[in-house]
């Protein structure tokens, strides 16, 4: 059953993320809800000295390094195409690429 599920999810999960609109919205909304919530937790955690607290925060901040990184590479993968484009307008007009 699991066997069948990964395969399902084979073609649908990619990494790094899509630059899309919505992929965006929902990593720029993960990010700092995920932090927010890892750094009260384990605040919790701390006060409480109790071990699933601990569990749940390391739990959050991986959420929320695993969706700093994704934002990442989506603006290097934005940014990357943004170059090439420019590059491309600058061989169609004739003139050499502007260097950043």
């Amino acid at each position: 059953m699991l066997a069948e599920l990964l395969g399902r999810l084979a073609g649908r999960i990619t990494w790094p993320p899509p630059d899309t609109d919505r992929n965006r919205f929902l990593f720029r909304l993960t990010f700092p809800l995920a932090a927010l919530a890892a750094v009260y937790v384990l605040t919790f955690a701390l006060v409480s000295n109790g071990w699933l607290p601990y569990l749940v925060a390391v739990i959050l901040l991986v959420v929320t390094g695993v969706s700093g990184i994704g934002l990442l590479l989506m603006r290097a993968h934005r940014q990357e195409v943004a170059r090439a484009e420019a590059a491309e307008l600058a061989r169609v007009e004739g003139r050499s690429p502007a260097t950043p």
